[in-house]
């Protein structure tokens, strides 16, 4: 844990040199790469007698000229820059202070006072950040690899999980079950149809109307789990 942060300048949180490089350029050469290659890989799956998908290794092997190649290509490239740009709309840039912590999510951004935050942790490859009664104060991918994220938080007297404190109290949601409020049964029956239909705001929206029922919830694949909420 850090010693005194309080006259220090807050710490910001984003893509590394190497990884912005990667995130705006990387999708996009994919793509190019993928049209070069690709017709030819397919040719010669066709001599070769390859017996599954004949039909889909003839047609991307007909893309054979050069300008073909180059329209391909630039149609992969054009979806590859996209994809750069949903990456970068969709992570997180952390800036983190003695008093507080900034979030910048695209055009959005929130901010947590100190006192505010209790716990923080990543979850696989998401920032998450709870306060003292457990509830998710934020969830989402930060622009910034998991150990500089670590030291950082921690330098400024954070208090950094190695995991979820609470993992060993979830469990799995049972639709019909009758462990839980039929309120909260109620949420969680609408928030798994927003699951399948990826409706991310809609999902977002049932797990405060969840929190402000007393429970958490969190996703393991296609299942939601839960937990009652825990002061601290």
């Amino acid at each position: 844990m850090g010693g005194d942060t309080s006259g220090r300048e807050p710490t910001v949180l984003a893509f590394s040199p190497a990884g912005r490089v990667l995130v705006l350029l990387g999708p996009a050469a994919a793509g190019v790469l993928v049209a070069v290659l690709a017709p030819i890989l397919a040719r010669w799956l066709v001599s070769a007698h390859f017996p599954v998908l004949g039909v889909v290794w003839r047609l991307v092997g007909s893309v054979d000229t050069w300008w073909k190649v180059a329209v391909q290509a630039v149609i992969l490239a054009v979806l590859g820059a996209l994809a750069s740009v949903e990456i970068v709309r969709r992570s997180t840039r952390v800036t983190v202070g003695p008093g507080e912590v900034r979030l910048q999510t695209g055009d959005r951004e929130v901010a947590f006072a100190r006192p505010q935050i209790d716990f923080v942790f990543m979850d696989g490859s998401f920032l998450v950040i709870l306060d003292r009664e457990s509830r998710q104060l934020f969830h989402g991918e930060p622009q910034a690899e998991s150990r500089p994220l670590e030291q950082t938080f921690m330098e400024y007297g954070y208090p950094w999980h190695d995991e979820d404190p609470f993992t060993g109290l979830y469990q799995p949601w049972i639709p019909g079950g009758e462990q839980l409020p039929v309120a909260v049964e109620a949420v969680l029956s609408a928030r798994a149809v927003a699951l399948r239909k990826k409706a991310t705001r809609e999902a977002a929206e049932l797990r405060d109307s969840l929190e402000k029922l007393g429970y958490a919830v969190r996703d393991d694949g296609d299942r939601q789990l839960w937990r009652p909420l825990v002061r601290s």
